[in-house]
């Protein structure tokens, strides 16, 4: 468990036990002649419905009842000047083993092979296929944690955000960045983030059969779900394991991450691990967004902190939504932050390096995860007693391993290849906190 395994997948299934993954969320071969380092994808269509139906039969094995096959697809040949959508060839292998079809969801995105014959490629399909469960074992669907920002304010709109619906639009993996690697198809973690924190919770099982570059397993790791992966090249294996290493264990470490490589550390400088704890503890303290409750009314700032949308009024939301896009704006928007003590800003910033789907997230409920991780950093400070941080700063090292070297009491920030450590250029620091300068905005 936790780890990408070297192997073809129907060797390797026979691993995992029957009944134990909450969800699977793969992109098979696509069977149009491409070399996967190791795998061609050119099988006979009699074959490669064999093949995929060997694969589904273990999926339909493995995952828990009412868990999750994501499958996504896109076409494959038929002929020299005509496609099939994989997804219609495959349909009814899914349905002979019993799968039943929630939801088709189409990733829209930019770029994609031009044609000169048809248009061009700007989506895939993924289909979301569940295993049959009785009783309280039907499928599990979170929404709140994938809520997006809407594009208008309206009082009759949820206060964290709507349900982002199964069209997609996320652009592809861009060449030179941190996400790229020399696999052929890598799709953006945004993607496998949103499948995940809406039909997973903390702690359960995350499979991909065909791992690929890796995506999947590491953004299972940083939402701290367990994950296995399988992948049968030994090129994509390795530069999979390498991500692997560079991501750190849930949002808690996740985050921290982020706030040590910007505030903290100079790549490759050595410190002291008490006094990365200063250092931490000095910027973040206090552990608590509590200076900034006097900008809200009628406890709405408790409501922000807990996600609770059912006690804020209709008649306040917008008021409510003004104040919070003062302090957070949209992503991308030109208007500066108004940040009074600069705590807030110091842990959304980081979260938007972490994770991408932060971006797309409405003013309050970006509001709602800063308030999260700060009280789940204080609460294990707490429980580690007078030893908090050193063994936060231990937990660090050992999740992610390939950018913290930990060496008896001292901690140093390790260059990646592509010397992409920091994630903004310089170092920004926390404004001082006073209490008279707290601003009435509602």
């Amino acid at each position: 468990m936790d780890e990408i395994v070297l192997g073809d997948c129907l060797d390797l299934f026979p691993n995992i036990s029957s009944d134990s993954v909450r969800t699977i969320h793969t992109s098979p071969p696509y069977n149009i002649e491409r070399d996967y380092e190791g795998y061609k994808d050119n099988l006979p269509r009699k074959e490669y419905l064999d093949f995929v139906g060997e694969v589904l039969g273990e999926c339909m094995r493995v995952l828990v009842p009412g868990g999750g096959l994501f499958w996504q697809t896109g076409y494959t040949s038929e002929g020299k000047d005509y496609i099939m959508p994989l997804d219609h060839l495959t349909f009814d292998v899914f349905r002979e083993l019993g799968f039943r079809l929630k939801d088709r969801i189409i990733w829209r995105y930019w770029g994609g092979m031009a044609f000169k014959s048809k248009f061009t490629n700007k989506h895939e399909t993924i289909l979301w296929w569940v295993k049959p469960g009785q009783g309280k074992e039907i499928s599990f669907f979170d929404v709140f944690p994938v809520r997006e920002a809407t594009k208008f304010h309206d009082s009759r709109n949820n206060l964290f955000g709507r349900n982002p619906g199964n069209v997609w639009e996320v652009d592809r993996v861009a060449y030179g960045s941190s996400d790229q690697t020399s696999h052929i198809a890598v799709f953006p973690e945004e993607i496998s983030d949103r499948i995940i924190l809406a039909t997973t919770q903390e702690d359960d099982l995350v499979l991909d059969p065909f791992s690929g570059s890796g995506t999947v397993c590491k953004t299972a790791k940083a939402r701290g779900r367990h994950f296995i992966g399988f992948e049968i090249s030994p090129v994509y294996f390795h530069e999979s394991v390498c991500r692997l290493g560079e991501q750190a264990q849930g949002e808690l470490l996740a985050v921290l991450s982020q706030i040590l490589k910007e505030h903290v550390f100079d790549v490759g400088e050595t410190l002291r691990l008490s006094t990365i704890a200063e250092k931490a503890n000095s910027i973040l303290s206090p552990l608590s967004l509590e200076p900034y409750a006097e900008m809200f009314s009628e406890g709405y700032f408790h409501a922000l902190c807990a996600g609770r949308e059912d006690v804020v009024k209709k008649s306040d939301k917008m008021t409510l939504w003004r104040c919070l896009d003062k302090l957070l704006p949209p992503v991308g928007c030109q208007e500066k932050r108004n940040d009074p003590f600069g705590l807030l800003s110091l842990v959304d910033n980081a979260y938007l390096h972490a994770y991408k789907l932060h971006a797309v997230y409405s003013s309050a409920m970006r509001f709602h995860r800063v308030a999260w991780w700060l009280e789940s950093l204080s609460r294990t400070l707490k429980l580690n007693g007078k030893e908090g941080w050193l063994s936060l700063l231990e937990s660090l090292s050992k999740s992610e391993t390939a950018t913290y070297c930990l060496e008896n009491d001292t901690m140093t920030l390790l260059a990646c290849e592509n010397g992409a450590i920091h994630p903004a250029s310089g170092r920004a620091h926390k404004k001082g906190m006073r209490k008279d300068a707290v601003p009435t905005l509602f």
